[in-house]
């Protein structure tokens, strides 16, 4: 991981509900390769209508967030387009449960994206489901890309902001209050990504909400 010492960071957000049991062991490797906006079969058009989350139930026929093109590139505009990609497949997850798009562009070292990989599976897999009052938003504020000379290692290191719905949680039918997110929020994030030479796709080894009381130096 190649975060740097200066960050003073806090591991977990409200970002999916702060997840309760935490598992490890959880392997991001994809064995097919990224799925992008270009390349996407546009003949096949949606079956069954969308149908939101609510009291009731989950959402229905959610539609899958693309891996844009220029995500496949080594520049800075590929990984910011990663992080952005990221985010909508967090907000996938969180409505559907299904993390292989999330997995797609998360390192095994990043233990946020772990977090939520497995912790997403199991809450779907177990009958509950989140209802959100709208989508993230993120606004990239810096990217810096780093190089270590000695372990001849590159990466980029982006700051934005981030901005999360109003959001519930609903476990065995009910809404537990505990896990539900009554407003809007908006944090300062920071994360780090390498590219991946062979699989042609940026991967996020790390990242976290920095403090309050910091200010992130590029």
């Amino acid at each position: 991981m190649k975060s740097s010492p200066k960050k003073s960071v806090h591991a977990l957000s409200l970002t999916a509900f702060v997840l309760v049991t935490v598992l490890a062991g959880c392997s991001s490797e994809a064995d097919e390769g990224p799925e992008l906006e270009e390349t996407t079969d546009a003949s096949s058009p949606e079956s069954t209508e969308h149908i939101p989350a609510s009291a009731d139930g989950p959402a229905q026929n959610v539609p899958e967030p693309r891996l844009p093109a220029v995500a496949t590139e080594n520049t800075e505009e590929g990984a910011r387009a990663t992080i952005e990609f990221f985010w909508r497949a967090i907000d996938h997850a969180r409505l559907t449960g299904d993390t292989e798009l999330l997995a797609l562009v998360s390192h095994d070292s990043c233990e946020f994206c772990q977090d939520h990989i497995v912790g997403w599976q199991e809450r779907y897999s177990e009958g509950n489901w989140a209802v959100l009052q709208g989508e993230i938003e993120i606004a990239i504020d810096d990217t810096l890309t780093h190089f270590d000379e000695v372990q001849e290692e590159e990466w980029v290191e982006i700051s934005f902001e981030l901005t999360e719905p109003a959001a519930e949680l609903y476990v065995d039918g009910e809404r537990d209050d505990a896990e539900t997110l009554q407003d809007a929020s908006t944090a300062k994030w920071v994360a780090d990504l390498s590219f991946d030479g062979s699989a042609q796709r940026w991967n996020i080894e790390w990242l976290g909400i920095l403090d309050p009381a910091e200010e992130l130096d590029l």
